[in-house]
């Protein structure tokens, strides 16, 4: 089908496979004449282009290749185009840009559908530092799943999904939609790289471990080339100091929330057995330069939002840098909320640093109540006998508290689940989270359950978070199941979800309070439709 251009949208090139695409107002043309020789960019000729006669087919003598990749091709004419002809060439408008989509897939309901929403609240930051990576001359679109329909039926030439967890089984899953369209699929990220290439590849065409900012570029050369590799594996870490600026000018507005990512520090020095991030980053925690960090967030601020929310996995562990940070924060007029360790609430000068510099909420993994189930899992700096000091603590500087729990730890007894709850209500957690103890692929933990064989499903769809995958120790696997269904089912209720937020003693202004309500809700909601809370 043909625009109303001379460019027929949807023909692919031969050989190459790229696609030819009407060109953008107020771009310049691509189309080059120099010395008798007609330049295309990114090495095909156009498929479907009316060029005047002297630049067509018939006319041209050679074609001189300018090496594989995204590089100008040539072809020499026989005889040099008036300025009319090129001004006719140039009207065309051609353009060969390779059109390539990046996704991150949503994740399944308890139906194996996909999850939908009307707005992504929390935007990750992976698809955006990938297409700072991008070469320019790409036709380049970045795509949330939760919030967009997948178009399968558009010519792409190459599609790249991310996805952590068990967004893993949904990332193949569109794998296989467009492979079946005879369309390149590269698959990178958290997941698959802890989990190997092996069960990737009967889905994709490449995989990409570890951080991909550096390989990125060398994986879009490889493709255009024809020389794509099955594996494709990070040489070294990409400098933390070199990071690009996110596009966040490709992420759709009105597809979001308030919300913009943001990204500080990356890794955790902490070693719990169970943590992903401790495994993908193999225990280093890096840090940002203040000055880059602040350079994003002001660019995160020009997308239309003073609300960040800083992707980090312990932002607030190193202090002397978090008070850089922070003092570097306060001109700035933000408010944002991260992920911390309690170890905080032991520095009342740090969270009074952090109120100024707009810190509203903390998300703190305090894991269990019980201290010989946190032993368990190499967590036992986290001391449940001062949880309620350190949370009144931070709540008294402004800032509110959520909590991430697990159920199901070696120590656990059934007594787990009202312990659990009595903590959360007496407390009075506002966005409490809950999972099942869950062994994620290459982590110490999912090789320990796997050598004393309690490892009961590798069906990586049910790792995340909300279903037992392996033999507990002290709690038959349906009662533990049962038992945390229950358990949010109460922390939930009208009159739970009420009591844990009418009282919040945060200096929260309107909106995040409106924010801690719609997030209640929206987990109610999804507890209701057994979706484990917070995987979207």
């Amino acid at each position: 089908m043909a625009s109303a251009g001379r460019v027929a949208v949807g023909q692919r090139a031969a050989g190459g496979g790229r696609c030819c695409r009407r060109e953008e107002p107020g771009e310049k043309t691509s189309l080059k004449v120099i010395d008798n020789c007609l330049s295309f960019p990114y090495g095909d000729p156009p498929v479907g282009v009316s060029l005047p006669q002297s630049l067509r087919p018939e006319n041209r003598l050679a074609l001189h290749w300018h090496g594989a990749g995204l590089r100008p091709a040539s072809f020499r004419l026989k005889q040099s185009p008036s300025q009319r002809e090129r001004r006719e060439a140039s009207i065309a408008l051609i353009s060969t840009r390779p059109k390539v989509l990046l996704i991150s897939p949503t994740a399944l309901d308890s139906r194996e559908r996909p999850i939908k929403q009307r707005r992504l609240h929390l935007p990750g930051l992976t698809l955006p530092m990938l297409a700072a990576v991008t070469p320019r001359d790409v036709d380049l679109r970045l795509l949330n799943e939760t919030v967009e329909e997948i178009p399968y039926d558009e010519p792409w030439d190459l599609v790249g999904i991310t996805g952590m967890g068990s967004g893993i089984v949904r990332a193949w899953q569109i794998a296989d939609e467009f492979r079946r369209r005879k369309v390149t699929v590269i698959q990178g990220g958290i997941a698959v790289t802890l989990s190997g290439p092996e069960l990737a590849l009967d889905h994709v065409d490449s995989v990409v471990l570890g951080e991909a900012e550096e390989v990125w570029p060398r994986v879009l050369k490889d493709f255009a080339g024809g020389r794509l590799q099955p594996v494709y594996r990070m040489q070294r870490r990409p400098p933390i100091d070199q990071l690009p600026l996110p596009r966040y000018d490709l992420m759709d507005p009105s597809l979001l929330g308030k919300w913009r990512p943001v990204q500080a520090t990356r890794g955790c020095p902490f070693t719990c057995s169970f943590c992903s991030i401790t495994a993908f980053f193999e225990g280093g925690y890096f840090k940002r330069p203040v000055d880059q960090v602040v350079r994003d967030v002001r660019a995160a601020k020009r997308h239309g939002t003073r609300y960040i929310a800083f992707i980090d996995d312990n932002i607030g562990v190193d202090f002397d840098y978090s008070a850089a940070l922070w003092e570097a924060l306060i001109p700035e007029e933000i408010i944002w909320m991260s992920q911390c360790s309690l170890h905080i609430s032991e520095r009342p000068e740090m969270l009074r640093l952090a109120h100024r510099s707009g810190c509203r909420m903390l998300s703190f993994g305090i894991e269990s109540v019980n201290p010989s189930s946190l032993r368990r899992v190499d967590k036992e700096w986290n001391r449940p006998e001062r949880y309620r000091e350190a949370i009144r603590t931070i709540r008294a500087h402004g800032i509110d508290v959520s909590t991430e729990m697990i159920v199901g730890l070696d120590e656990d007894d059934e007594s787990v689940f009202e312990d659990t709850f009595n903590f959360i209500m007496e407390n009075k957690i506002s966005v409490p989270r809950i999972h099942i103890l869950t062994p994620i692929p290459g982590t110490p933990l999912f090789d320990e359950l796997m050598a004393e064989g309690r490892i009961v499903s590798e069906e990586f769809g049910l790792y995340s978070g909300g279903f037992v995958v392996y033999r507990p120790k002290k709690i038959d696997p349906l009662r533990l199941q049962a038992g945390y269904w229950r358990l949010y089912e109460r922390l939930f209720g009208w009159r739970a979800m009420l009591s844990r937020i009418g009282w919040n003693r945060a200096s929260l202004g309107l909106f995040m309070r409106v924010f801690v309500l719609g997030v209640n809700l929206h987990y109610r909601n999804h507890i209701k439709h057994r979706i484990t809370p917070g995987i979207v």
